[in-house]
């Protein structure tokens, strides 16, 4: 309860003081989703993205912005869930309704009770659908400290794609 009312007091702040609106978007992986991975996982496995996004500091046609990100998975074995506080910049055109932007975040990767601290670096394509909608593509890198603990793991990090919907508040 008590990070649930962190999370609002520290969105409801940041809304005051940013100078547009809020983005929020729920993105799905696709290779779990379609193909599944070699540790277990069968194709539609549920591993959600979702992004509370808000815009710092405004240019002409791009901006600063912070977010707090959740991701969960529905994994065989050890559920996956990480919290992350990140950044990125944004720019809002890049040709016609095609939009990008690049992320850079720190988080903490829970695994049943396990806790594991990282980085996570993103890059994300979108397409305006209206003035409140658009579709995104994201490419995520990020630091997998419990992969190693967990199954002797020699990578680093995990490269994952997801898609989904960010809608503008």
């Amino acid at each position: 309860m008590k990070k649930f009312l962190f999370i609002c007091c520290f969105i409801f702040s940041l809304y005051s003081y940013s100078q547009s609106n809020i983005e929020i978007s729920l993105q799905q992986d696709a290779r779990l989703l379609f193909v599944g991975d070699d540790k277990g996982n069968d194709p539609i496995t549920v591993n959600l993205l979702s992004k509370v996004e808000i815009p710092v500091y405004n240019f002409s046609k791009n901006h600063l912005s912070t977010y707090l990100s959740v991701e969960y998975a529905d994994l065989a074995g050890k559920n996956f869930k990480r919290y992350a506080i990140g950044a990125g910049y944004v720019i809002n055109s890049v040709y016609r309704k095609i939009g990008a932007g690049a992320y850079i975040d720190f988080g903490k990767i829970y695994r049943e009770k396990d806790g594991y601290n990282g980085f996570s670096l993103s890059g994300e394509l979108s397409y305006k659908i209206s003035n409140r909608l658009k579709a995104i593509c994201t490419w995520q890198i990020t630091q997998r400290e419990d992969l190693k603990a967990l199954y002797n793991c020699k990578e680093d990090y995990r490269v994952s794609g997801f898609f989904g919907l960010k809608y503008r508040i």
